[in-house]
């Protein structure tokens, strides 16, 4: 190999990594709120690529997908068609939303019980984080509201053919779960329930009050807010999860709202 060639390579990658080195100190000092996208794309692609310059790749991803969120929202063939981003940091980059997700998810469950909207928005809020689409849950909790489990129930659109009453039944059943919230999300931003959502509330609330389980809500996640179905159509009269008694006292304080 010529000498020159190799002076010049050894000389590249010196430069790069004294630059990797003063972007990682960057952070170190102050964070990372004042990072540009494309420098905190850079700084995470310094720790899966190795030697080579990660600023142009950087650059170009935030080009090709508008924003960081857009980059770990890609898919992982999308992200291996920037030049320098192979397979293993398109796996890197993709699965950071999954781990934010159960950072959040941990950071929430730690505040017991989730007797309120508030508690369960910012539950709900952290467990649709990086999902692009629509999915289906159904909370289940004990009779204090502590959080029993959090079921999977379907991907796609709310409707009674697709979550079938009885695997919500069973599930509560089988988690001894005396009260239960069902979920699910509009990814295109709109709170708006839609005839589908208000037919599976109704049918599931009866359901499960045959069974002696409350339904506490049925609510529906946007990037902006948390919907609540049941509070719009049936108010504040119904049976509490706590006592199993009408309790309009309990859904004052669930909604946050002062009593008349």
């Amino acid at each position: 190999m010529n000498k020159n060639h190799v002076e010049h390579t050894d000389h590249e990658k010196s430069i790069h990594a004294g630059h990797r080195d003063r972007l990682r100190k960057r952070y170190q000092r102050s964070g990372m709120d004042d990072f540009a996208d494309h420098e905190i794309l850079e700084l995470l692609l310094t720790y899966v690529i190795p030697r080579i310059d990660v600023n142009e790749p950087a650059h170009r991803l935030v080009d090709r997908f508008g924003s960081v969120a857009g980059a770990l929202d890609a898919l992982p063939e999308e992200l291996c068609e920037i030049d320098r981003v192979g397979p293993a940091a398109a796996q890197f980059l993709t699965m950071l939303p999954s781990v934010f997700r159960r950072y959040s998810l941990n950071k929430c469950k730690m505040k017991e019980p989730m007797d309120t909207m508030v508690s369960i928005s910012e539950y709900l809020t952290a467990l649709y984080t990086g999902i692009t689409f629509e999915r289906v849950y159904l909370l289940l909790f004990d009779n204090g509201m502590r959080l029993i489990d959090c079921c999977h129930l379907d991907d796609g659109t709310v409707n009674c053919s697709k979550i079938t009453l009885r695997k919500a039944a069973e599930l509560c059943l089988y988690k001894h779960a005396s009260c239960a919230i069902l979920a699910h999300n509009h990814p295109m931003g709109l709170s708006i329930p839609s005839k589908e959502d208000i037919e599976v509330t109704h049918a599931l609330d009866t359901a499960l009050d045959i069974l002696g389980i409350t339904l506490v809500e049925h609510l529906i996640v946007t990037d902006e807010k948390v919907t609540a179905i049941l509070h719009q159509n049936r108010g504040l009269l119904r049976t509490s999860p706590i006592t199993g008694k009408v309790d309009r006292t309990f859904y004052e304080r669930f909604y946050g709202l002062n009593p008349e």
